[in-house]
């Protein structure tokens, strides 16, 4: 009777699960992608910030005047 058996099906593993079972498994790979992308950033991080403005203005934290007082 053994010999009709079929083996019982496993149960699919969740998504998450085998994510993290893949990035385990090509970890060199994963830190060789994630350095590199690191390191474009950065160099590509002048390129990319130059229309970003700060006005001076915006640092002076006691330029400002606070307008919740108990004399209202």
């Amino acid at each position: 009777m053994a010999e009709n058996e079929t083996p019982t099906p496993r149960p699919k593993q969740r998504p998450i699960v085998r994510l993290g079972i893949f990035l385990i498994s090509h970890s060199f790979l994963f830190s060789v992608v994630c350095c590199t992308a690191g390191v474009v950033a950065l160099l590509l991080l002048p390129i990319l910030a130059k229309s970003t403005y700060i006005s001076e203005n915006a640092l002076m934290p006691g330029s400002a005047k606070p307008m919740l007082s108990g004399q209202e």
